[in-house]
């Protein structure tokens, strides 16, 4: 037999010997992953269950037998208290941090300085729902981790009622590169109020248009009336994006003098910008602006209409009039059809009181 042949035939047998165990190892790998799903779906359930109970107890060391049950599960523990643990407040909220401080809190610790994101992540995540503030040290050094465990840490420290610890919150707000700007919004309206000092200030600073807008919106939807002329200087901003979130802003607040304002971003050169201020107008429910919804119901544009025709409907028995007059004229089909398409609405509302 020659060389050849016998490398050929070695190289055969190799192969097909390594695929062979290849698929062993496969098989014997789902196995694993299967038995350790079933056997941490299991402990999860006791672990739940117990959980549950410790919630509803009145026994004072109920949470500390739970915690010394299962502090062998550390993994399974944590799932738990995160599927739980931000969902309560109170007494309920208390029974669990005491299963937090003895079993996991110290872990808990040491994974906030994992070289693992993954690892970091979880444990900010864990660290955020049973933290007290005299440890927010902790929540600081992940300032300047990767945005994912950065965001988790702005979000545990804003639920410190504190100025200088919500100074932080802004700063990050403001050196982010635009990938979680839209995460700060639900992060600072949740703390409500409170924020208004900050916001006022950084309104002043050279922001983007994207962050400006978000800090806009944030004023109308909060609200924070007292930041009305704040944001109004921004009326004629050269991005349409923050005009719209002024008129949308400035529904919201519904202060009489914005009258004008809006009036004018009716007449902006975007029509996005324009629906928005009709929408605005239509809440505030100034009779003198009837005419300015009428015209704008033979806009080009549907949402502008369709927002006119809203705006007129909120203006009571006047602005309803408007469109049935407009929906029986026949110049303009489509302010026509939009007409009876609001007023068609209405009927449908009444009927359903």
């Amino acid at each position: 037999m020659s060389s050849a042949l016998i490398i050929t035939a070695f190289s055969f047998f190799f192969l097909l010997s390594f695929s062979a165990f290849l698929f062993i190892f496969i098989i014997l790998r789902r196995m694993v992953i299967r038995f350790q799903e079933k056997y941490y779906g299991r402990v999860y359930r006791l672990i739940e269950k117990e959980v549950l109970d410790v919630i509803s107890s009145t026994e004072p060391d109920r949470p500390l037998q739970v915690a010394y049950k299962y502090r062998s599960h550390p993994a399974v523990l944590t799932k738990v208290l995160l599927d739980y643990g931000d969902l309560l407040l109170g007494q309920a909220k208390k029974r669990l941090t005491i299963i937090f401080n003895h079993v996991l809190k110290d872990k808990c610790l040491k994974g906030l300085s994992s070289r693992r994101t993954i690892k970091r992540l979880k444990s900010a995540r864990l660290f955020i729902i049973f933290f007290e503030p005299a440890e927010s040290d902790y929540l600081f050094k992940l300032l300047n981790d990767k945005p994912s465990v950065k965001l988790t840490a702005i979000t545990a420290l804003s639920r410190i009622p504190n100025l200088a610890t919500l100074h932080f919150v802004f700063k990050a707000f403001e050196q982010d590169n635009g990938s979680a700007v839209t995460s700060y919004f639900n992060i600072m309206f949740g703390i409500g109020n409170r924020i208004e000092l900050l916001v006022k200030l950084y309104l002043k600073k050279p922001l983007p248009p994207e962050k400006l807008a978000l800090l806009i919106e944030l004023v109308g939807a909060i609200p924070l009336r007292s930041l009305y002329e704040d944001i109004t200087v921004f009326a004629d901003h050269p991005d349409k994006e923050v005009r719209i979130r002024v008129a949308r802003a400035l529904g919201k607040l519904l202060i009489p003098d914005s009258v004008n304002i809006l009036v004018a971003l009716a007449s902006d050169e975007a029509w996005e910008v324009k629906a928005q201020a009709l929408t605005s107008l239509g809440k505030l429910g100034n009779r003198a602006t009837l005419d300015i919804l009428t015209k704008s119901l033979f806009s080009p544009y549907w949402y502008v209409r369709y927002n006119a025709g809203y705006g007129l409907a909120n203006m009571g028995e006047e602005g309803i009039n408007r469109l049935k007059d407009i929906a029986a004229q026949k110049q303009d089909r489509y302010a026509s059809d939009m007409s009876h398409m609001v007023l068609g609405d209405l009927i449908y509302l009444e009927e359903a009181a």
